[in-house]
C-alpha cells in the first residue's frame, strides 16, 4: 500500500486526503515532495498520536488542516487522487502512520473512477468538509503543549506494549484475586457508604475544594500559604462544626510541622517551586503510568536533597488529591487494613519505589476500579475519585 499512495503522487495531478493521524513515514515524505499537488488534507490530533514534526513541516500550509480533537473522534482513512483521465481513491485502514505501512496488519483498496464519477464528488465534498472544522491552528504556543501530550501519549502506550510483553505471574495474579479488594463496584460502593464514621460526605467535600484550588492558574506553585498548608495537610485548622472541611483528611502531616520535616519547610517556601514542579509531572487528564510515579518521587527526593524527610505519607498525599482516581494514600492510620486489603506485608507499603507495582497495580485490576461511570450524578461524584475513598474503608480512627 506504501507502494501504492507513493506511486499515485508521482503520477497525479491533484490529491485530497482524509486520515486521522500522521507520522514519518516513506508516503508522509513523499507528501512533503508532492506539496504543490495538494489541495485538501486534513489531519487529526485525536489522542496526541499525530507527529509533532508531522504538524511543524506543514504549519504554513493552506492546503492542510488539522481537526481538533474536541468533538467526535476524527478516524476516516481516505486518499483521493486525480489523473488526466481518472480519480483513484484508496480507502481503508491506513492511516499516514509508519505503523500503518510498516508494522501493522492494515487492508484497504484502491478503486478507480471515470472523471464524471458521483462517488468522486462525494470523497471530495466529505474531505473538504471535514476541512471546515473543528480545526486548530498550529501556533508556536500549541505546538509547545502538543508536544509535551505527545510525548504523555508515546508513555502511556509503551506501559500498555509493557503489559503484554510480560509473561504473567500466575501466583501474583492469584494473589490480587484473592485479596479482599477484588470486588466488584456495588460490594464497594457499599463498602465505602457502611464507614459512616469515616466520614464519605465531607471527604467529597475536602476533595472538591482541593480539586478547585489545584485547578487555578499555575496550580499549586500560586496558591495563598494557608491554601497551600491545606492541600499539603500541615495545616493547623481544625474543623469547628460538622459543614466546616477537614484539611487532614487522606494523610496529616502535622508530625511534618512538629519535627521540621522537609516536607513542611518546602510547603511554607515562597514560591514552592519543587513541590508544584513535582505535582507538574502526574498528568492532570491523561492516565498517570509507573513511568510518571517514579519521576514524580524522584523530583521529591531530589527536592529533600540528603536530608530527607519527605516520604510515603506525604508523596503519596500529594498524588492522591490530584489524581484521587488513581492514587490513595499510605498512612500510619491506615496501612495494617490496607495491607489486609490489598493481601500484601505492611512493609511493603511503606516503599515509594514500590508503591506503584504494589498499591497501584493491584487497585488497576479490580473490577470495582475499572467498571463503568455511573449515571447517578452523586454516585458518579464518588467513581470519580474512587482510588482516594478507598481510604474510608481503611481508615482506622483507633490508630491516630
Amino acid at each position: 500500500m506504501s507502494k501504492a499512495i507513493i506511486e499515485q503522487f508521482k503520477t497525479c495531478r491533484n490529491v485530497w486526503i482524509a486520515v486521522a493521524w500522521a507520522t514519518e513515514s516513506e508516503v508522509f515524505s513523499e507528501l512533503l515532495r508532492q506539496e504543490n499537488k495538494l489541495r485538501c488534507v486534513v489531519i487529526g490530533t485525536h489522542g496526541s498520536l499525530t507527529a509533532p514534526t508531522c504538524i511543524r513541516r506543514l504549519a504554513n500550509s493552506n492546503s492542510v488542516h488539522f481537526r481538533s480533537a474536541k468533538g467526535a473522534l476524527f478516524h476516516p482513512k481516505l486518499y483521493l487522487f486525480e489523473h488526466d483521465n481518472r480519480y483513484a481513491a484508496i480507502v481503508g485502514s491506513h492511516n499516514m502512520t509508519r505503523g500503518a505501512f510498516e508494522k501493522n496488519v492494515e487492508l484497504s483498496t484502491l478503486s478507480e473512477f471515470d472523471k464524471n464519477d458521483a462517488n468522486v464528488r462525494i470523497f471530495r465534498d466529505f474531505i473538504e468538509r471535514m476541512a471546515q472544522g473543528p480545526c486548530i491552528v498550529p501556533t508556536q504556543a500549541f505546538l509547545s503543549r502538543y508536544e509535551a501530550s505527545y510525548r504523555a501519549a508515546q508513555r502511556q502506550r509503551q506501559t500498555v506494549d509493557d503489559l503484554y510483553d510480560e509473561q504473567p505471574d500466575h501466583t501474583d495474579e492469584k494473589r490480587r484475586r484473592d485479596a479482599p479488594i477484588h470486588m466488584d463496584w456495588d460490594d464497594w460502593l457499599r463498602r465505602v457508604e457502611g464507614e459512616a464514621q469515616n466520614g464519605l460526605a465531607r471527604r467529597l467535600q475536602m476533595l472538591d475544594q482541593v480539586q478547585e484550588l489545584l485547578q487555578r492558574p499555575e496550580g499549586f506553585l500560586t496558591l495563598p500559604p494557608d491554601d497551600r498548608r491545606r492541600v499539603a495537610g500541615t495545616t493547623t485548622e481544625r474543623p469547628r462544626s460538622e459543614n466546616d472541611i477537614d484539611w487532614h483528611f487522606f494523610g496529616s502531616m502535622l508530625n511534618a510541622v512538629r519535627f521540621r520535616h522537609t516536607y513542611a519547610s518546602l510547603v511554607e517556601k515562597d514560591p514552592p517551586h519543587e513541590l508544584a514542579a513535582a505535582l507538574e509531572i502526574i498528568p492532570n487528564d491523561t492516565p498517570p503510568t509507573r513511568d510518571d510515579w517514579l519521576e514524580y518521587w524522584g523530583a521529591l527526593k531530589s527536592a529533600a536533597g540528603t536530608e530527607g524527610g519527605i516520604g510515603i505519607v506525604g508523596a503519596t498525599r500529594l498524588a492522591c488529591l490530584k489524581r484521587p482516581d488513581y492514587f490513595v494514600p499510605v498512612t500510619s492510620t491506615n496501612t495494617e487494613r490496607l495491607s489486609a486489603q490489598l493481601g500484601v506485608p505492611e512493609e511493603a507499603l511503606k516503599s515509594p519505589d514500590n508503591y506503584w507495582d504494589t498499591v497501584i497495580e493491584t487497585i488497576i485490576l479490580t473490577p470495582w476500579w475499572s467498571s463503568e461511570r455511573p449515571s447517578d450524578p452523586q454516585v458518579a461524584k464518588i467513581w470519580d475519585v474512587r482510588a482516594a475513598m478507598l481510604d474510608a474503608i481503611v481508615y482506622d480512627r483507633t490508630a491516630m
